[in-house]
C-alpha cells in the first residue's frame, strides 16, 4: 500500500511539473521572442552606428597612421580654463554652457601641411570662431548624447574654412564640461 502511495504521489508530481512546465513554456516564449529581436535590432544599430562612426570619424577622407598625426591645441596652453561657450537654450528654458579644450589632429603627409601648418597660430581665432559657432547653435542634451557629431561638425567646418580635406583631419575635446 505504501508503495502505491509514493508511486501515486511521485506520479502527481511529474504530472504537475509537465503542467507547469508547459505553462511557462507557453507563457514565457512570446517576451523571450519579443526580446531576442529587440538585442538583434539595437546589435544591428550599434554595427550601423560603429560602421558609420568609422567614416566619420577621419573626416569621411581616409584613415591616417598616428605617427603622421600632429596634435595643434586651439586652446592656450597657459590657460587651464578651455573655451567657454554658450548653449543654445533646450527644454528647460536655462542658460547652459559649455567649457572645452579643443584639439585637431594634424596629417603631416598632406600636401597642405607645409603651407597651412605656419598659420594655425595666426588663424587660432578664426579656428576658434568657428568652434564657436558650430557648438553654440546646439543644446545641452544634443552636446551631451551625440559628442561626436558635434566634433564632425567642427572638423568640417574647419575643413571648409581652409578649402582641404586632408589637412585637419580629426577634432577632439582633450577636456569637456557642460553646465
Amino acid at each position: 500500500m505504501k508503495k502505491n502511495l509514493l508511486a501515486v504521489i511521485t506520479f502527481v508530481l511529474v504530472l504537475i511539473n509537465l503542467v507547469l512546465t508547459g505553462i511557462i513554456t507557453f507563457v514565457l516564449v512570446p517576451y523571450v521572442k519579443q526580446a531576442n529581436s529587440l538585442v538583434t535590432s539595437v546589435a544591428t544599430a550599434i554595427d550601423l552606428e560603429q560602421k558609420a562612426g568609422a567614416n566619420e570619424e577621419s573626416g569621411g577622407s581616409g584613415s591616417y597612421s598616428i605617427d603622421k598625426l600632429e596634435v595643434y591645441d586651439v586652446n592656450d596652453p597657459k590657460d587651464d580654463k578651455g573655451m567657454t561657450i554658450n548653449l543654445k537654450k533646450g527644454a528647460d528654458g536655462k542658460d547652459h554652457y559649455a567649457v572645452l579644450k579643443v584639439s585637431l589632429s594634424i596629417n603631416t603627409e598632406s600636401d597642405s601641411y607645409k603651407e597651412y601648418k605656419e598659420t594655425l597660430d595666426s588663424k587660432k581665432s578664426l579656428i576658434t570662431n568657428k568652434i564657436n559657432d558650430v557648438v553654440s547653435k546646439h543644446t545641452i542634451e544634443e552636446v551631451r548624447d551625440d559628442q561626436r557629431a558635434i566634433q564632425n561638425e567642427i572638423l568640417k567646418a574647419i575643413q571648409d574654412l581652409y578649402g582641404v580635406d586632408d589637412f585637419i583631419v580629426d577634432v577632439g575635446f582633450s577636456s569637456a564640461t557642460y553646465q
